[in-house]
């Protein structure tokens, strides 16, 4: 069976990278990731649940099995060699600058969740199902009208990789910072900081920031798992399997509810769904390499901050609705990244973005031999890509660009030493 290759493949891949440093890290972390979906690739062929749960009719073949494994082994390149690295702290002189600047993000992260509290309490006493269905008919009703600008920092701070950060910078704060008040303020700041997308999931029912966010902790704690004591690691990894085991619960409910609303069926297999969920990615790859070639060209999904300042307005309902006339298989976010690419820009922007992944790796590994503080913002944004792309392409509005934006510039107030005369 062709779906053996990638589950062989990433299995032997995980054992490479932890013989390489000899105990757990990021790269191996990522790895297992890309086995469990391979894995769970299995079960759904397994109990044959082609054409179910958004999963496509069986579309592998050996090249686009392939194509997946290499797609991959890109990504992971540029891991592995951070992962080989040593983590330097932040110059003390610059401490109140990042203080400040983690006091601000996860202010603003609380004033969202504070500016959608009605939405929040709707979506409590309403059926998920109906939560669900009411947040599509108002994305398809409306074109957004007014933006109220004062969402505008605090929507920027919870988009894109700024969840990723938060838990980022938590883990720094809990293995590089003494217990002093400040650093336990901070701690308690960034875990909340770090949950606010998936709090706001709630809205509309959704998964998909839950699993984010189970997906950025687990990558995150694995890449500080060498800095972290064994007192430390043994708490939180108590503590983290209580809350996973709860947010599973509630991704278990979520899942289950959508499928009974769109089959009327109430004996949904909640384990097929969830090796649906957890397994479609490559099947959905397959079909979309084999079937998109006629999808037309777009721009504003990888493009999202482009097309805001040329005044095209971006609805990832209509911009899938406006595929699948062109596209003869299921197109939705499970697809992986490199196929959204695909579906957008054909092989020319497929092999363009990674000729241009490649020419980062080659410049990663010529150039980094340490991991100096400032390259910790690069980091979150590599990690935020990986978990969101598993899915699909990861920052789809022009907020998430400049949340991407922002982490930038701390990159550079952190890399240069500024003198005030």
């Amino acid at each position: 069976m062709l779906l053996f290759f990638p589950l062989i493949y990433f299995i032997c891949v995980a054992f490479y990278f932890f013989k390489k440093h000899g105990s757990w890290n990021l790269d191996v972390a990522a790895t297992m990731i890309l086995v469990v979906i391979s894995l769970c690739a299995l079960m759904i062929d397994f109990n044959d649940l082609y054409g179910d749960y958004g999963i496509n009719l069986n579309a592998i073949t050996l090249p686009t099995i392939i194509l997946f494994c290499l797609q991959w082994t890109f990504v992971l390149i540029p891991i592995h060699l951070i992962s080989s690295l040593t983590l330097y702290k932040h110059d003390e002189y610059k401490t109140w600058i990042l203080y400040t600047i983690l006091i601000v993000v996860s202010l603003n992260s609380f004033v969202m969740v504070y500016l959608s509290i009605e939405d929040i309490r709707d979506a409590l006493i309403m059926d998920m199902a109906d939560v669900r269905n009411a947040h599509y008919t108002d994305m398809q009703g409306s074109s957004g009208g007014e933006r109220n600008m004062l969402r505008l920092l605090p929507t920027i701070v919870t988009s894109g990789a700024f969840p990723t950060f938060a838990l980022f910078f938590w883990f720094y704060v809990k293995a590089n910072l003494k217990t002093s008040f400040i650093s336990i303020f901070l701690q308690i700041v960034l875990m909340l900081s770090s949950i606010v997308q998936a709090t706001i999931s709630i809205t509309i029912a959704g998964r998909a920031a839950l699993v984010y966010w189970i997906f950025d902790f687990y990558l995150i704690y694995s890449f500080f798992y060498k800095y972290l004591s064994k007192k430390l690691k043994r708490g939180i990894n108590i503590s983290a399997l209580v809350v996973i085991v709860a947010i599973i619960g509630l991704f278990i409910s979520i899942t289950v509810s959508r499928f009974e609303d769109e089959s009327n069926n109430a004996q949904i297999n909640a384990f097929d769904s969830l090796y649906g969920y957890a397994g479609q990615h490559i099947n959905n790859f397959c079909s979309i390499m084999q079937y998109g070639a006629d999808s037309p060209l777009q721009t504003a999904r990888i493009f999202p901050l482009l097309s805001k300042f040329m005044g095209i307005k971006f609805s990832l309902v209509d911009h899938y609705d406006n595929i699948v006339k062109y596209v003869q298989s299921e197109v939705n976010v499970f697809d992986t990244f490199g196929a959204e690419v695909y579906l957008d820009f054909g092989w020319f922007g497929y092999i363009l973005f990674f000729i241009l992944w490649g020419l980062m790796i080659f410049y990663i590994y010529k150039k980094w031999e340490s991991l100096d503080f400032y390259k910790s913002f690069y980091i979150v944004i590599f990690i935020a890509f990986f978990s969101r792309g598993v899915f699909a392409w990861p920052f789809t509005n022009h907020y998430s660009t400049f949340a991407t934006m922002l982490l930038l510039c701390f990159a550079i107030l952190f890399k240069y030493r500024f003198k005030l005369k």
